[in-house]
C-alpha cells in the first residue's frame, strides 16, 4: 500500500499501474510485484538511498507533496522479514507509453512456504489445548480484536477475563493473579509496554513471574526487541491464526 500511495501521490498525470507474478523456488512460492507510475521518476543519485528512512527523492518533491519518505523505509522492512528484496528502476517507461516524464517501477519479492493443510491446522489446534485450563488476562483496548482472541481461547478450554488499558491489566493480574497475560501493545493511557513494566517492578518484591505475551501488529524486528526489554516473555503478531496463538500459549507456560 505504501508503494501504490507514493505512485499515486507522485503522478499527477499519466498511469500507475501493478502487476504481479509467480515462481516456484526451492520449494517455496516466490511472488514478485510490480508497482510503475509515469511520474517525475527518481534521480539516479539517489536510488541507492531512497529505502533509507527519512528519505525523500529532493527536496523540491518534499515541499510540494510532504512527508519524509519512511513509507519506503517501512516497506523494505517488511519485505526483508519476508525474505525477499525491493529495488527501484527509474527511469522506467510502459511499453508504448509517450510520456515526457522519467517514470519508475518499485519492484519486490517474497518469498512463502507451502501453507498448512487445514486437518493438519486443527491437529496442531487440539495437540496445543493440552497446555491444560489457563486463566488467561488479555488486555486489548480495540473491541473486535478482543472478543475474537477471548473466543479463540475459550474454545481451547481457557477461562479468560478482559481489560481495555494498561492501567486496568496492571491492577487485574494484581487482583486475579491470572496465569498468562496477552497485552496488546497500543492502549490508551497506559500502553502495554509500560504496563508491563509496572507489572514486573511489582513482581520483583515477591519474585513471581507471570508469563506476558505481546499482541501487536507492528511487523518490525525493533519491535520484539521493545517487547522484551519491557519484560514480556514473547510476541504474536495480528492478525492472530488460532494455531498460532495456541502454539505461543504452550510456548510460554512451557518457559
Amino acid at each position: 500500500m505504501n508503494l501504490v500511495g507514493n505512485a499515486v501521490k507522485f503522478t499527477t498525470a499519466g498511469t500507475v499501474s501493478v502487476r504481479a507474478f509467480r515462481e516456484e523456488l526451492a520449494g517455496a512460492l516466490c511472488l514478485q510485484f510490480v508497482v510503475a507510475d509515469s511520474g517525475p521518476g527518481i534521480p539516479a543519485d539517489k536510488q541507492a538511498d531512497v529505502f533509507g528512512a527519512f528519505e525523500q527523492g529532493d527536496a523540491s518533491m518534499a515541499r510540494r507533496f510532504g512527508g519524509t519518505g519512511l513509507g519506503l523505509a517501512i516497506a523494505a522492512k517488511l519485505v526483508g522479514l519476508m525474505g525477499g528484496r525491493i529495488w527501484v528502476e527509474s527511469p522506467w517507461r510502459a511499453p508504448g507509453s509517450r510520456s515526457d516524464t522519467p517514470g519508475s517501477a518499485f519492484h519486490f519479492t517474497a518469498c512463502f512456504l507451502p501453507g498448512m493443510p487445514a486437518a493438519a491446522e486443527r491437529r496442531r489446534f487440539v495437540a496445543a489445548r493440552s497446555t491444560g485450563p489457563l486463566h488467561v488476562l488479555v488486555a486489548e483496548d480495540n473491541d473486535v480484536n478482543r472478543r475474537l482472541v477471548q473466543r479463540l481461547l475459550e474454545k481451547q478450554g481457557h477461562t479468560v477475563s478482559a481489560v481495555a488499558d494498561g492501567r486496568s491489566a496492571v491492577d487485574a493480574v494484581f487482583a486475579e493473579c491470572p496465569d498468562l497475560v496477552l497485552m496488546d501493545l497500543q492502549m490508551p493511557g497506559m500502553d502495554g509496554l509500560e504496563a508491563t513494566r509496572a507489572i514486573r517492578v511489582r513482581e520483583a518484591a515477591t519474585g513471581a513471574h507471570i508469563p506476558i505475551l505481546a499482541l501487536t501488529d507492528h511487523a518490525m524486528s525493533g519491535d520484539r526487541d521493545l517487547c522484551l526489554s519491557a519484560g514480556m516473555d514473547g510476541y504474536i503478531t495480528k492478525p492472530i491464526a488460532p494455531g498460532e496463538l495456541c502454539s505461543a500459549v504452550e510456548r510460554a507456560m512451557a518457559g
